[in-house]
């Protein structure tokens, strides 16, 4: 983990790069550029990963009100860099990061065959059903 460097800002300039890491997952492929850009722009904490050679190789967001509950999404790790430890980095930092360190409860979503990987760093199956409403 010593060739990579963090970051919590991602300059404009490297959105598009951002851009093409981001929309390659399962879950995020059809989300267009200038939403992707203006999520950038809101989210409560952002955390980049850069590779030896400054590329994006990791990324991770959370939304939360800083006391009782923090939201993370999008654990995203580039393929040449999975199986290194990135991703459960990524979430460490997050757990541990300074502005979350009253947060009661931290959340996410997963599917099935990503639960028992977060469940060493803590997070367990909850109990209540998961609403939505997508206007």
């Amino acid at each position: 983990m010593t060739n990579f460097r963090w970051m919590e800002e991602l300059p404009a300039e490297r959105h598009r790069e951002f851009h093409a890491l981001y929309s390659g997952e399962w879950w995020t492929k059809e989300r267009s550029f200038e939403d992707v850009t203006h999520m950038l722009a809101h989210c409560d904490l952002l955390l980049f990963c850069l590779d030896a050679d400054g590329r994006i190789a990791g990324f991770a967001r959370v939304l939360s009100d800083f006391t009782f509950k923090a939201v993370i999404f999008d654990v995203i790790v580039a393929e040449q860099h999975r199986g290194q430890g990135l991703g459960l980095a990524l979430v460490e930092r997050i757990l541990s990061h300074e502005n979350l360190k009253r947060v009661k409860s931290f959340e996410l979503y997963c599917p099935e065959r990503l639960v028992p990987f977060y469940e060493k760093l803590g997070f367990v199956k909850g109990t209540s059903s998961l609403l939505f409403n997508q206007p």
